[in-house]
């Protein structure tokens, strides 16, 4: 699955301003209300309360709290610019795909207009990830993990028992190769010489990674345990970059789980922070990834 289509499944949302007609509302964020009228043109037909229904609307609640939120704490909006760049992708990729607007957004009943709406929400995690790698507060909390944004070049050993890594690092102690040792005895075959290339330590399993920050540079470390064996571990070099180098492309020093991991944690407390109703008749508000049914929040 692309990202894209992993974005529509977790967060497919809009952004809708308040319906201005006499229909009823549903919902409300701090002042702005939701009425049907805001909802029906994001499905076939119109909309029909139910699972789906109330998937939306929770969607649609997520990201007029997340707007806000970007409003009132870093003073930025989304462009109109920026989901029409979006735009034009999902576009391009519905009609690669062959399949109805409803097929490629994974949930039945959608009409053509969840496209924009899709558009408008990746970008807004687009800007809400920009801000937040920027944001002081954050900065500091990436640096307090030297994983994060440490970069390792390595090469390894991993064989079945600490006995035959001991035997290894004998080896190594008496003065053989490091690329050839492995090459005889390391069961990665798939990685000649041992070698990793380079890589943030938390693209390793995390056992490699503890290991991998600790080690001095040009020392063989090891044996050390993980599920797959037992390694021993070349680190010959090994960077961080400062925070002036960090800030100057955030993006490029930090792995995708890592920005992932800051965007739900923000996302998350914003939800959990927000100020919202939702009509009992259509269901409850409980936070989670979806509007409750009826009498169970």
């Amino acid at each position: 699955m692309s990202p894209a289509r992993a974005l529509v499944l977790l967060l497919l949302t809009v952004a809708l301003v308040a319906g201005c007609g006499g229909d009823e509302e549903i919902a409300r964020v701090g002042d702005t209300e939701f009425h049907l009228s805001d909802i029906d043109p994001l499905f076939d037909g119109g909309a029909v309360p139910g699972e789906d229904f109330r998937v939306v609307l929770y969607r649609i609640i997520a990201v007029e709290v997340l707007n806000e939120s970007l409003a009132a704490d870093y003073g930025v909006a989304v462009q109109p610019e920026q989901i029409e760049a979006h735009l034009a992708n999902l576009e391009a990729a519905l009609e690669q795909s062959g399949q109805t607007p409803a097929e490629y957004l994974g949930m039945e009943g959608l009409s053509r207009e969840m496209l924009r709406f899709n558009a408008e929400v990746m970008a807004l995690r687009d800007l809400a990830i920009d801000e937040l790698l920027a944001d002081p507060e954050v900065v500091d909390g990436l640096f307090a993990d030297p994983a994060v944004l440490t970069t390792v070049c390595s090469r390894h050993i991993l064989v079945a028992t600490e006995e035959e890594a001991e035997a290894a690092a004998a080896r190594l102690a008496a003065g053989e190769d490091f690329a050839a040792v492995a090459d005889e005895v390391s069961l990665d075959t798939a990685n000649p010489g041992g070698e990793l290339g380079c890589a943030l330590a938390t693209s390793f399993i995390p056992e490699y990674t503890e290991a991998a920050l600790a080690a001095e540079v040009g020392e063989v470390a090891g044996p050390v345990a993980s599920d797959y064996g037992f390694h021993l571990i070349l680190v010959y070099e090994r960077t961080a970059p400062t925070q002036e180098e960090y800030l100057a492309d955030p993006r490029s020093e930090i792995t995708d789980e890592a920005l992932a991991g800051v965007w739900t944690e923000w996302f998350n407390a914003e939800l959990g922070a927000a100020e919202v109703w939702v009509s009992p008749e259509y269901g409850a508000w409980t936070g989670g990834m979806i509007v409750a049914p009826p009498g169970e929040g």
